[in-house]
């Protein structure tokens, strides 16, 4: 599914619970995705030592709940702390970037809205080593760009 067909299609869904361990589309992962949701948001379940280097959306904003681990995140001019059980939002168009803190490890939901990000990951990392080149059409298509737009 490419992104613009999980915000554009709204079919019928149904409600769902997810017991620990178990994701949408076969991504333990993966709790909510385009499709699970009729294209409403996407949300990944994160557990990681590390973050995102300096991107914008223009399609989605993106959210994050620490629920363990400490990660500083820059949104524009700003770098915020946030440990455990803090929210942060991140507004599209606004360049950012987030790092786990301190050479440690985090548990992060990622949530944005609306949903499709997940195609964007799924395809970025089953990149793996291919040109940068090969990753930047992918973020593009995706309406991701790096770096600071404003410079």
């Amino acid at each position: 599914m490419n992104h613009s067909d999980a915000d554009t299609t709204h079919r019928p869904v149904r409600g769902y619970v997810l017991q620990p361990g178990e994701g949408v589309e076969a991504d333990p992962s993966l709790k909510a995705s385009g499709l699970s949701t009729s294209g409403s948001l996407t949300l990944i379940e994160s557990r990681t030592r590390g973050g995102a280097p300096l991107h914008t959306h223009s399609r989605e904003d993106e959210s994050f709940y620490v629920v363990d681990g400490t990660i500083t995140v820059t949104c524009g001019d700003e770098t915020f702390t946030a440990g455990p059980g803090a929210f942060v939002f991140l507004p599209r168009s606004i360049p950012h970037a987030w790092d786990v803190a301190g050479g440690g490890t985090a548990t992060v939901l990622i949530i944005t809205t609306p949903g499709g990000f997940e195609g964007f990951l799924r395809e970025y990392h089953e990149a793996g080593a291919a040109p940068q080149e090969i990753k930047d059409q992918i973020a593009a298509k995706y309406g991701i760009t790096w770096g600071d737009l404003t410079s």
